[in-house]
């Protein structure tokens, strides 16, 4: 088993997070990072990360001049959200302003999002900006949003807003052209590497599950995988199993409170066109004084793998009775000090 060190957990941990982890130090580039850009030049290290992915996932990540890639699993895009993100970076490649410079890579959103929208008409510039910041900002975070400083006469004037691109975003695009044109791995997969990738891509396994005797047997070995990254607990119930994830905090928010109180009133199940009354008499009971959106309720009910619908039918997941309500004046729902997945 890999012997993980403070930079290899860095970099896994940002790969599952955003899927890239690119070798460029910047004036904002943090130690931590610059340890961890530096080690994966050996090459070594490079061994260490895809022994411990191979074993873990049965996958590797992809690698263009120490540029890492990992798209997996539920991290796979569908085919609209391909078009959106090669159009993106045919529009970023060929930006005059982007040639031959390293110092200011400033670009308006407007001119990538008005390109972008020349190849991908089936969408409204609205949808495509939308995507563009889920992919770049918010996953690839190879967009970083500028915008300029204004005065107090300036306030109240329409003010154009930019995205700082990364000085690797070429390196990125290459890694993923070299992804997409990769054949398929047909490799078999061990008992342990299935039961890993069901817990990365679900939101928790069931004792129904046909991975269930594979998880029993190797327990051990696997809270060992993951607890080397000293982020993941392995959390084994009677009837499921999940990851927790140490750096997400329980949640308190209401509609999550509200979400917990519906699955606990659901006993075997109810048909699906009953589920926004049965939320609307929970709300009223928590919180008589404050509305709580429906479809944040609903939202939190199916992020957090709380229901199932089956047959036009909602039932609780085993995962509930982890979830315990405390008293309606404290309105908080507890959960493990781990963390949530």
């Amino acid at each position: 088993m890999s012997n993980l060190r403070a930079t290899d957990r860095l970099i896994i941990n940002q790969l599952l997070n955003n899927g890239v982890f690119t070798r460029t130090i910047t004036p904002k580039t943090t130690g931590p990072m610059v340890d961890a850009i530096n080690a994966l030049k050996k090459p070594a290290n490079q061994q260490r990360l895809n022994s411990y992915f191979k074993n873990l996932l049965g996958v590797v990540p992809d690698n263009y001049q120490e540029n890492l890639l990992f798209l997996f699993g539920t991290q796979r895009l569908e085919p609209e959200a391909v078009h959106v993100l090669l159009a993106t970076i045919k529009a970023v490649i060929n930006l005059p302003e982007l040639q031959n410079t390293q110092s200011d890579r400033v670009v308006a959103t407007q001119t990538i999002i008005r390109q972008v929208h020349s190849e991908v008409v089936t969408l409204n510039e609205k949808e495509i900006r939308r995507q563009i910041t889920a992919l770049f900002v918010d996953r690839f975070a190879l967009f970083v949003p500028d915008m300029p400083d204004l005065g107090p006469s300036e306030q109240t004037q329409t003010v154009e807003d930019y995205w700082d691109v990364s000085p690797d975003f070429n390196y990125f695009a290459q890694c993923l052209v070299n992804h997409l044109q990769a054949a398929p791995d047909t490799q078999p997969l061990t008992p342990i590497q299935r039961v890993n990738r069901a817990l990365l891509t679900q939101r928790y396994l069931s004792r129904s599950s046909k991975l269930w005797p594979d998880l029993l047997l190797h327990k051990a070995e696997i809270a060992e995988q993951w607890a080397q990254l000293e982020r993941f607990n392995l959390e084994c119930g009677d009837d499921y199993a999940l990851l927790l994830d140490n750096t997400r905090q329980p949640s308190k928010a209401k509609p999550f409170v509200v979400a917990i109180a519906v699955a606990h009133s659901l006993g075997v199940g109810i048909p699906n066109d009953m589920l926004v009354t049965r939320i609307h008499l929970l709300t009223r009971q928590i919180f008589p004084d404050t509305d709580v959106a429906v479809g944040l309720v609903k939202q939190a009910l199916t992020d957090n793998g709380l229901v199932k619908v089956e047959n036009n039918y909602v039932s609780p997941t085993p995962i509930v009775n982890r979830f315990v309500m405390r008293t309606m004046v404290e309105q908080d729902a507890q959960t493990p000090d781990e963390g949530e997945k």
